[in-house]
């Protein structure tokens, strides 16, 4: 963890000092669970100064600082509060100095971190906080992904469970409750289905590559081959299952970023889910978390947005 309030007074020589010497660090202590926190004295974007004159060098720097948060692999948190952290005494210029950086690590420990803004006192910057909290916000969304139309009887299954159900009421109860039992049969049937396609794919390239072995020995049968054909096949339909969960869930390229089962993707998954959610609402000048706060003020907004004229 490192926290310096001297950011402000280094010139960005020495700020790529420092930056050059925490990446060292860092990689020092690899599976580590790190949180960079303080007034970097650098922005991310030129959205983050306001009223302040632009230099020459100012890209540069936002090129440089970015770089590093990346490299590092560091994710910039959800931020609660304020825009801004810094504020010139006269108030006539503004900027986000100040930012808590975290690693994939801490996130694995805290995955609801966010950085939440103080109110500013005496100093002509805010204090960050870090706060992780965990609410239970009810029942998921129905979702379905594109993987599971793959497989040959998986539209047919779900006309099939969607027809047992022996539900009673009006006809918008009747599909809620469907969608409730078929939502429930899904996720039995995904878990079954889609659970094991790591341990899968070990076994089919286990056993092609004890086919390869006898092959390299000029012991394989004809009927050696067409099961190997027949297992680089069952391979490449297990890889496009996977690989189609995987971006669904990710939302990035596949050819740019590389193996699935890399670090990058559970990370990327797991900030994506960070990102996307409801970080709470503000109520006559009040900040809120609250599951049933947010879930009426939700209400409240599109109750208003699509009433009758």
């Amino acid at each position: 963890m490192w926290h310096k309030d001297a950011f402000s007074v280094f010139s960005q020589n020495e700020k790529v000092v420092l930056w050059d010497a925490l990446t060292t660090l860092k990689q020092q202590h690899q599976n580590t669970a790190w949180c960079f926190c303080g007034d970097f004295n650098a922005v991310r974007s030129v959205d983050e100064r306001k009223g302040v004159r632009g230099c020459s060098g100012q890209r540069k720097e936002i090129d440089i600082f970015n770089g590093f948060i990346e490299n590092n692999g560091l994710l910039d948190i959800p931020f609660v509060g304020k825009k801004y952290t810094w504020f010139k005494s006269n108030g006539t210029a503004k900027s986000r100095l100040d930012r808590i950086l975290v690693s994939e690590e801490w996130l694995q420990l805290w995955p609801a971190s966010k950085q939440y803004v103080q109110p500013r006192t005496v100093s002509d910057h805010c204090a960050l906080v870090v706060k992780s909290l965990d609410k239970d916000w009810g029942p998921k969304p129905f979702r379905s992904f594109d993987a599971w139309f793959l497989e040959p009887n998986f539209l047919k299954m779900v006309k099939d469970k969607w027809n047992s159900y022996k539900v009673q009421g009006n006809s918008i109860s009747i599909l809620k409750d469907k969608l409730k039992l078929l939502k429930s049969d899904l996720k039995v049937w995904s878990r079954n289905t889609y659970g094991c396609l790591e341990s899968n794919k070990k076994r089919i390239m286990e056993k092609i590559e004890e086919l390869d072995g006898k092959d390299n020995n000029d012991a394989l049968t004809e009927e050696g081959y067409r099961r190997r054909l027949e297992l680089l096949s069952q391979l490449g339909l297990v890889d496009k299952k996977i690989d189609s969960m995987y971006r669904q869930k990710v939302r990035v390229n596949w050819l740019k970023y590389g193996d699935i089962n890399s670090k990058f993707y559970h990370s990327a998954i797991r900030w994506k889910r960070l990102r996307n959610e409801v970080k709470g609402v503000e109520v006559d000048s009040q900040w809120s978390e609250e599951p049933e706060v947010v879930r009426r003020e939700a209400k409240l907004l599109f109750e208003n947005r699509f009433k009758a004229t």
